[in-house]
């Protein structure tokens, strides 16, 4: 892992309890008037930040989910990473999405305590939906967490664990609760303006907390936490729908060249033009897929080998360095991944390539939505006709990644007749699961591999291939990440109550 941020959640959370928590005492006297004080840290002066931070996060954090689940595996210039191609990863391995989320969390819950105090219930329905978001995204990775004592220091500065699946449910009754209150709010201060992913929309919010609630349903798909029947019926009641067709939650805080979108600045180019990511590249097994089944995606999901002009060239995951398959010989991430129709990566960037760092940064796309509605259809959950919402969910890939005629390209592959693009004759859901998993699996290369890891554990239609690195033996892909070493540092009997935790056997309450 190249992310090595170490600060434990605690630390983050007394941070934030410290700015925006603490009471007055008889040293407000020495006070500096123009320091930041739980008074003036409105909602207003918040928000933007932490939305920006959400979506920043799916830049660079699932990095090496991108390379287990086989989009991305490492230039053959670069040393092997031995704990990560092992797949005998350390409890610190990953532990930014730890680190991350609970600041995040802390956070929000300011936002959400402010806005509640101001009576701004947009603001505060705003922070409910996206502390939503955070938690189950660290449950997908972590299971049991400190939920319901982690922000809550003055009584529990050693929080307990919680069932994995009981946060779970509780994430469902905040969606809905934070969807209420935006639904009862009046125009709160700046809200407009300080939403920077939907500048106030209602509808489209609704769309979000609705998709979100999807999310949960097809992440529980395989065991009975809630009556999908009942939660889907109260989605269609409330009568906004989901997020697609173009409308993603899509954070954009105005980057420019100067300030880029986080994902242009991790894997494109840096702020003076150079390459900012030459270790990641195409990873064979994704690249090959697609080549073969004339899946034009690949041209924007990664770019041309810099010293090999038209060329695209993958290495394979965990392989050994090699000349032949160095940075720039290999093809690293696209440029399609913002939306920019571009192939050639240039030291400085082309003018089309340079619009890139201006493009909105995602918290969920828009495809993503899509799929999760297919899947739901395809279930039976909801009406229609799963195979027109199984096109939509492709079409909607290839014109987000930019492909030249998009809706033509994608028509003509929906017509290929390989078992993994070709809507069943079977009514069987399992046929029906098997081709959408696939597209699913293709659509979201670079873009959401937590969620492809998801549906790998949950159904294991996608089987990406194993590191081929000697030192990993017999190990398969890790199901989890290990609790921090923080934990056992700083909340060791809470941690250790949850016993023996192994990254191949210890599930998420979901893999079954």
């Amino acid at each position: 892992m190249r992310m090595k941020n170490k600060i434990i959640y605690i630390a983050l959370v007394m941070i934030g309890f410290s700015i925006l928590g603490c009471k007055k005492s008889f040293l407000d006297i020495n006070n500096n008037p123009n320091s930041a004080t739980e008074s003036s840290i409105t909602p207003d002066l918040a928000l933007a930040a932490q939305l920006t931070g959400s979506a920043a996060r799916n830049a660079a954090s699932y990095d090496f989910l991108n390379r287990w689940m086989g989009y991305w595996s490492a230039s053959g210039s670069y040393s092997p990473s031995t704990v990560e191609w092992s797949y005998n990863i350390t409890n610190d391995f990953g532990s930014g999405i730890w680190n991350n989320a609970y600041y995040a969390m802390n956070q929000y819950k300011a936002i959400e305590k402010q806005a509640a105090d101001l009576d701004w219930k947009f603001y505060q329905g705003i922070s409910q939906i996206m502390q939503a978001y955070e938690v189950s995204a660290l449950v997908d990775v972590y299971g049991n967490v400190p939920y319901t004592e982690a922000w809550n220091l003055a009584e529990h500065l050693r929080p307990k664990y919680d069932d994995d699946e009981a946060i779970y449910k509780d994430i469902m009754a905040k969606l809905k609760s934070g969807l209420g209150l935006i639904k009862a709010a009046g125009s709160d201060k700046n809200i407009g303006t300080i939403d920077i992913m939907f500048n106030g929309d209602k509808t489209k919010w609704a769309k979000f907390a609705n998709t979100l609630k999807l999310k949960l349903l097809i992440h529980t798909s395989e065991v009975t936490t809630f009556n999908p029947s009942t939660e889907i019926a109260a989605i269609v009641a409330e009568g906004s729908g989901f997020l697609g067709n173009g409308v993603g939650a899509m954070v954009q805080p105005v980057y420019t060249v100067d300030k880029p979108n986080p994902y242009y600045a991790s894997h494109l180019h840096t702020t003076s033009g150079t390459e900012a990511d030459n270790y990641n590249r195409a990873n064979n097994f994704s690249l090959d897929l697609m080549k073969n089944l004339n899946d034009l995606r690949y041209t924007r999901l990664y770019r041309q080998a810099k010293s090999l002009p038209g060329q695209y060239r993958g290495t394979v995951y965990g392989q050994l360095p090699a000349d032949d398959v160095n940075s720039d010989r290999t093809s690293g991430p696209g440029y399609g991944l913002v939306g920019v129709n571009e192939s050639v990566f240039t030291t400085p960037p082309t003018t089309l390539g340079l619009t890139a760092a201006t493009k909105p940064m995602w918290v969920m796309t828009s495809v993503e939505a899509m799929f999760l509605v297919a899947e739901a259809t395809a279930r039976g959950w909801l009406t229609g006709n799963a195979q027109s919402a199984y096109n939509a969910a492709v079409t909607e890939s290839f014109v987000t990644l930019a492909v030249p005629n998009a809706t033509t390209e994608a028509a003509t592959y929906l017509a290929n007749p390989n078992v993994r693009i070709a809507w069943p004759t079977s009514t069987a859901l399992a046929d029906k699961l098997n081709v959408i998993i696939w597209q699913k699996y293709f659509a979201l290369n670079g873009l959401q591999a937590n969620e492809t890891w998801v549906d790998f554990r949950r159904l294991g239609i996608v089987q990406p291939p194993l590191s081929v690195f000697g030192q990993r033996g017999n190990n398969p892909i890790p199901i989890r990440l290990l609790y921090p070493s923080s934990e056992y540092n700083y909340n060791n009997e809470n941690v250790k109550a949850e016993g023996t935790i192994n990254q191949f056997t210890s599930k998420i309450f979901w893999d079954k």
